[in-house]
């Protein structure tokens, strides 16, 4: 999949008839999941290059300077829509300019003139132009109008619920991991560079892997979890957050591999919570904390015995 940030002439090449998708597509959740098959079930027989155009930072952080935490890095997004098979992505931040722009000019100057689609197919409720004025039924209208046809798909809904990323945001910081976990379709990963840390993980005779992470929706607590080395998914247990019984004002990521023995610093791992374990609290000792890290790792290993979701999880010696 080819990445542009800016709407080049070279950009064209791969627009020119295509079918593309618009949204912001935090998470990749099943609702983006089900667009994103949409646009390729669309384009794919008609021989037709397939793309996604997605906000980045969130409209919601750029234009009105309420802090919002994303679901996914960028990396992490565009990494989760290459995999579909998509031929290019196009990501905007949404300046001043741009955003003033009313949605009919949008849908003439970029989607009509610039990029010149065949088809646009966006969830049933996108808005877009200033303030966010225009409706899907709008684009619709202005597709008639400058030449592209536009599909509209009804919001998907999945346990009684529709599946939405603030929906999705407010259940990863509520610690409901696994409610989470069922509207995105895939676990929710964090991803960072193993650090060297105060090796006090080390010193309960627990070593962990301490991760910096450009990921901003980090859920504090303990947490069941995969963690990937290499290609392999490793049975963990994550603990985020400010270690209390020592004081730690800054916040970590920080994971400890069952059955793991070997150098990590300087790797890239993935993290994917499965389940909160419990509420990261302040212990009377450093001995009682261990004591309490030592009942978390049975608990850990009981889960993992019975858990097969991922026929490449190598599960615990």
């Amino acid at each position: 999949m080819k990445v542009f940030h800016t709407l080049c002439p070279a950009t064209r090449k791969l627009t020119r008839g295509s079918v593309l998708a618009i949204g912001i597509f935090d998470g990749f959740h099943r609702g983006h999941q089900k667009i994103i098959q949409s646009v390729l079930t669309e384009a794919r027989p008609a021989g037709k290059p397939a793309g996604v155009m997605t906000f980045y930072p969130h409209p919601e952080s750029s234009l009105n300077k309420r802090p919002l935490p994303h679901i996914q890095t960028l990396e992490q997004r565009l990494r989760s829509l290459s995999s579909t098979g998509l031929d290019y992505c196009l990501v905007i931040s949404l300046e001043k300019d741009l955003s003033s722009w009313p949605g009919q000019e949008f849908a003439r100057k970029i989607l009509a003139e610039k990029l010149q689609v065949s088809q646009v197919i966006v969830g049933e409720n996108f808005r877009f132009g200033h303030r966010r004025q225009s409706s899907a039924s709008d684009l619709r209208s202005f597709g008639q109008r400058f030449g592209f046809k536009v599909k509209i798909l009804k919001r998907v809904v999945h346990g009684g619920f529709p599946v939405s990323s603030s929906l999705v945001r407010k259940l990863l910081l509520a610690g409901k991991i696994e409610q989470a976990n069922v509207l995105l379709g895939h676990p929710y990963e964090i991803t960072g560079q193993v650090i060297k840390g105060r090796k006090i993980g080390r010193q309960l005779g627990f070593p962990t892997a301490n991760l910096k992470t450009e990921n901003d929706l980090l859920p504090t607590g303990v947490f069941l979890a995969l963690t990937k080395i290499q290609e392999n998914w490793w049975p963990s247990l994550v603990n985020i957050g400010f270690r209390p019984t020592f004081n730690d004002r800054r916040l970590s990521v920080e994971s400890l591999l069952l059955d793991f023995a070997g150098q990590l610093y300087g790797q890239s791992l993935d993290l994917q919570l499965l389940k909160k374990l419990r509420l990261e609290k302040k212990f009377k000792s450093p001995e009682a904390l261990k004591e309490q890290i030592a009942e978390d790792v049975r608990k850990a290993r009981f889960f993992f015995k019975k858990y097969h979701s991922w026929p490449d999880f190598p599960g615990p010696t």
